[in-house]
């Protein structure tokens, strides 16, 4: 009897060690989950696990509130915020991308509130582990990022505000390089004198080209005094270009002067076998104007036939 009680005595003390081990397990699990609540809680992202179907098993006390909903009318039913049709797709495909090899799928899209507005989301989804199955979670990581993309809109449209003005500016800039390289002035009725100075180009040329005739139409000049006092240096191809220039102010009606040739120009051109034929040339700007009033006062004048 002596041995049986002791044996109970030390039964009954291992009984007392287990449970007193079991409450302390108990406890340490309680206070675990406490703090694992806690902190799900406490974090400004929007969490949440989900089942194939779409059935939630998990929701935090931010996600409720996000949605406007109770965790009674979440947990243990289907919930999807609603979406703009247009985003759905893009949705769709982003989700099906989860999956063993790629666990881990980030999405962002618009997302409509039940007071209608509309805010944008960005959610880390993550693929349930292991073999998966129809009672598989995954679980969602949501950060209302409507701010952020507000601030991208708006650079967005700064840039573009920005660079359709830097375009327009730019625009107008090689108007007024192209009216400065080729100064065009009115120096009396039906005259006009183009000074040219600087390096003159094939491009430079062509502007000019556009430039003298425009100012032919404008001004209904019958003589454009074209001086190269100013220029240093002409080629063939540039030389060219004036003849062309000259041509094409002839069939306006009007006739071309061209004034200030330098000697070593003459020289080159002469070289490069490029004439200047059918195109009055003159030593000075000045001579040239003078030149051209005095073909005005002659158009101008009546003749004897009409006098009489």
């Amino acid at each position: 009897m002596r041995a049986e009680l002791e044996v109970l005595r030390w039964r009954n003390a291992e009984l007392e060690r287990e449970l007193a081990e079991k409450q302390r397990v108990e406890k340490d699990l309680r206070e675990s989950e406490a703090r694992y609540r806690g902190i799900v809680e406490d974090q400004t992202e929007l969490i949440c696990r989900f089942r194939m179907d779409g059935t939630l098993t998990f929701v935090n006390d931010i996600y409720c509130r996000y949605f406007e909903k109770t965790r009674e009318e979440l947990v243990g039913h289907r919930f999807m915020p609603m979406v703009p049709d247009e985003d759905g797709p893009l949705l769709a495909r982003q989700f099906a991308k989860l999956g063993p090899e790629n666990p881990i799928v980030h999405t962002e899209h618009r997302v409509i509130l039940p007071n209608g507005a509309v805010r944008w989301m960005h959610w880390t989804n993550r693929a349930p582990l292991g073999e998966g199955g129809p009672l598989a979670e995954f679980q969602a990581i949501g950060v209302d990022v409507t701010e952020r993309r507000h601030a991208e809109d708006e650079v967005r449209r700064l840039n573009a505000e920005l660079e359709l003005r830097v375009a327009d500016k730019t625009k107008r800039l090689e108007q007024m390089v192209r009216e400065l390289s080729t100064p065009l002035m009115p120096v009396a009725d039906q005259v006009i004198a183009v000074p040219l100075i600087g390096f003159l180009d094939s491009d430079r040329a062509a502007a000019t080209l556009e430039t003298v005739l425009n100012g032919v139409v404008t001004h209904s000049a019958r003589t454009v005094v074209l001086d190269i006092t100013g220029v240093g240096v002409i080629d063939s191809q540039v030389a060219d270009s004036l003849i062309r220039l000259a041509k094409a102010v002839n069939l306006l009606g009007s006739q071309v002067v061209l004034t200030g040739i330098q000697p070593r120009i003459a020289q080159t051109l002469v070289a490069q076998g490029v004439g200047v034929g059918g195109v009055v040339t003159l030593r000075t700007l000045k001579e040239g104007i003078a030149f051209a009033l005095r073909r005005g006062l002659t158009a101008s004048r009546p003749s004897a036939r009409q006098g009489s």
